[in-house]
């Protein structure tokens, strides 16, 4: 009996050795993690499923300028500002055993009033029965590189809207539409005449026929450098198409080496108005301008 009680009492004491071992093991494990956590730069936080803190690690607290005792026990919620806090509880109520882990990146109020932008790594924690017993999330601050993103978007709609004014900077060079009168237009081109600048005569010449309601349209040709068939068509085909929305194309400063090309090429220039130069062409448009004007007379009276 007395080998037996001494054999009990070893191990009793071999356990209890064992025990205070895996005691002292776990304080250091706990003591370890404690100071992981506690030495990192990211912000770690848990909390409970109605966002209330139950643990914050030491960048917590001086991000936000708290101590533990002002955060712990606390809801997290004013820390962000009303309109994200829609987003937070969106991926709060995303994760589950399917999605354990998501990221989100959302705004926060810092004590100062400053806005500032934290990245999070939010990981659900499930009980033993698998139901979500509590969240951990884990956050960086990203202001710098939202602030450098958002400036690059800037820059790139600042790039788009300087492109565009360059575009109709060109547009109106290529095809610069002059008022003479209320309903009398006038485009002087020069230099060379592409198919495309051709196009673009064509398409800025019936815009501004329409919007001016313009009745005449001189086309001064002085300053043409080239014309070959291509152009002497694009030209003509401009002068029938302006006819056909009501309006008259009259073509002024037709150089001599530019009607005989016309000729040559037997481009057909039948109806297309012609006069010497933009000067004679604007007292042309003035002359048929008053003919349209006149009164009708007055029925008399009984």
């Amino acid at each position: 009996m007395s080998q037996d009680t001494d054999s009990l009492a070893a191990q009793v004491a071999e356990l209890q050795r064992r025990n205070a071992e895996l005691q002292r093991e776990l304080h250091l494990k706990k003591q370890m993690y404690a100071a992981l956590v506690e030495d990192q730069r990211e912000l770690i936080c848990k909390f409970n499923l109605d966002s209330t803190l139950s643990f914050v690690n030491d960048a917590y607290c001086r991000f936000f300028g708290k101590t533990r005792e002002e955060l712990v026990g606390h809801h997290f919620t004013p820390l962000v500002p009303e309109e994200d806090r829609v987003l937070i509880a969106d991926v709060l109520a995303r994760l589950g055993p399917k999605e354990p882990v998501l990221e989100c990146e959302h705004r926060v109020l810092t004590p100062g009033g400053e806005v500032r932008w934290l990245n999070w790594v939010d990981r659900a924690i499930f009980d033993e029965a698998g139901n979500i017993a509590a969240f951990q999330a884990v956050g960086i601050d990203v202001t710098d590189r939202r602030s450098a993103e958002e400036h690059a978007e800037r820059n790139e709609v600042l790039r788009a809207e300087l492109i565009h004014a360059q575009e109709q900077a060109l547009r109106e060079l290529a095809a610069p539409l002059i008022p003479i009168a209320d309903d009398v237009l006038a485009m002087p081109l020069v230099g060379r005449i592409d198919e495309k600048r051709a196009q673009l005569v064509l398409e800025t010449l019936l815009e501004g026929v329409v919007r001016m309601a313009a009745e005449t349209v001189l086309l001064d040709v002085t300053g043409i450098t080239t014309v070959d068939t291509q152009v002497a068509e694009a030209l003509v085909r401009t002068a029938h198409a302006v006819k056909l929305i009501g309006a008259k194309a009259v073509f002024t400063g037709i150089q001599p080496h530019v009607a005989q090309t016309l000729i040559t090429m037997g481009i057909e220039v039948h109806g297309v108005i012609s006069v010497r130069s933009l000067k004679d062409g604007i007292a042309w448009a003035m002359q048929e301008r008053g003919k349209s004007r006149k009164v009708a007379p007055r029925p008399r009276s009984r």
